[in-house]
C-alpha cells in the first residue's frame, strides 16, 4: 500500500504508522515522534528536552549490530 506521510508529505511504500492523533507517519518520521514523545515522558513536562532523532539512532545502532541493512524509505 502506498501512502503520503502526514509529516513530510513524502510518498511510502508500505504500511503507515497511524499516531495517536490519527495522522498517518512513515518509519523516519514516526521514529521522531517517538523520540520526542519519550524525552517529555522521561524529562516531565514542565522544562521538558525532547531528542526527537535519539530513536531511530538506537535504531540504526541495533541493525548495525544485528548485521542488518539499514531501511531507506524508496524515492518514489
Amino acid at each position: 500500500m502506498a501512502f503520503q506521510c502526514d509529516q513530510c508529505r513524502k510518498s511510502v511504500k508500505g504500511e503507515p504508522h497511524i499516531s495517536i492523533s490519527g495522522r498517518r507517519l512513515c518509519e523516519s518520521c514516526n521514529d521522531a515522534l517517538l523520540g520526542a514523545t519519550a524525552g517529555a515522558v522521561v524529562g516531565g513536562v514542565p522544562g521538558a528536552i525532547s531528542t526527537a532523532g535519539w530513536y531511530s539512532k538506537l535504531r540504526e545502532m541495533g541493525r548495525k549490530a544485528s548485521g542488518q541493512s539499514e531501511q531507506k524509505p524508496s524515492p518514489d
